[in-house]
């Protein structure tokens, strides 16, 4: 009778045991009755954006104090990846795209020669080459009028030019050139022979706009030269020789040179390196030569000598 007392009193305390084994409920246990939960992680709670702005679940629980803080804190840290991942994916597109940097802030790439980034990295005025020309060649009457007996001259030129980039393709040219010439005639007269010889000093002024078909190779320039002379010189020889004289006689300015000369420019060349260039120039003079209104020898005084100048030259670029 004792000890069936015993045995009834201990199947009551076993049966409420496994009880509330069974319920899950149990101080400090941090989870909830939830009869649609199963596994580890029931009556845990992540946390989305919204709540964690502005989540005050910490403070508002305050009965379960620092222990259930902690307990909260734990099970949170050991969430899965594949749930980190999910709570990722399910934010709204407008704000997984403040985790890239704008469109217009990634850097672009674009083509530009050299001068361009010496234009960009230096300033408007370092773009601009500076270099010196030097050049020889020789003078002739393609579009003259009345020139019989005037022969092919020498064309000498040296001095400073630049350049100016505009774009990839285009450049401004310009020059300030030291110049000098020479000219003969000869031609037989009915009664004699005549020789004449002229020579004239002067700065050109050439400016042209230069297309480039590739930034190192061959560019093509089209524009104006200016002559403006600083002095010349002329001589004229007159042999007579008949039966009854014979003299010679030498004349010298008297065969005076215009003081301005305009002509077209034509400007072939090629870039050998950003340091050298070597370029053909053909200028056509638009201009008479002589100064008919004070010319005094009378066999030329119908001459129009438009006169054509070839150079080859070579520019040292800075």
């Amino acid at each position: 009778m004792h000890f069936g007392k015993f045995n009834f009193v201990a199947a009551i305390v076993l049966t409420m045991s496994l009880g509330a084994f069974a319920q899950g409920v149990f101080e400090g246990s941090g989870e909830e009755e939830d009869s649609s939960c199963v596994g580890d992680g029931c009556g845990i709670e992540i946390p989305t954006q919204a709540n964690q702005t502005g989540s005050t679940n910490d403070t508002e629980n305050t009965e379960n104090g620092p222990v259930q803080s902690a307990t909260d804190s734990a099970t949170v840290t050991a969430a899965s990846p594949a749930d980190s991942a999910s709570n990722v994916d399910s934010k709204p597109a407008s704000n997984t795209a403040d985790y890239f940097d704008d469109e217009d802030s990634r850097p672009t790439f674009v083509n530009e020669t050299a001068a361009d980034y010496r234009a960009r990295k230096e300033g408007f005025s370092k773009s601009i080459q500076f270099g010196f020309r030097a050049a020889g060649g020789i003078s002739l009457n393609l579009l003259s009028k009345h020139t019989e007996g005037w022969n092919v001259g020498m064309d000498l030129e040296g001095g400073a030019s630049a350049k100016l980039p505009l774009g990839n393709d285009f450049m401004v040219a310009a020059g300030l050139d030291f110049g000098y010439r020479t000219y003969s005639y000869e031609a037989d007269t009915d009664y004699g022979h005549n020789e004449a010889s002229l020579s004239e000093m002067l700065f050109e002024i050439p400016v042209f706009l230069q297309y480039n078909f590739d930034e190192d190779g061959f560019f093509v320039g089209l524009g104006l030269n200016v002559g403006l002379k600083m002095s010349g010189e002329t001589e004229f020889k007159q042999t007579i020789d008949t039966k009854e004289k014979h003299y010679k006689d030498k004349r010298n300015n008297t065969m005076p040179t215009a003081g301005v000369e305009l002509g077209g420019l034509l400007d072939l060349g090629y870039v050998v390196n950003k340091h050298i260039v070597v370029d053909l120039r053909m200028v056509q003079n638009l201009t008479n030569l002589l100064n008919q209104d004070v010319i005094a020898e009378s066999t030329l005084m119908k001459t129009k000598l438009l006169t054509s100048h070839a150079t080859l030259g070579v520019t040292f670029l800075l």
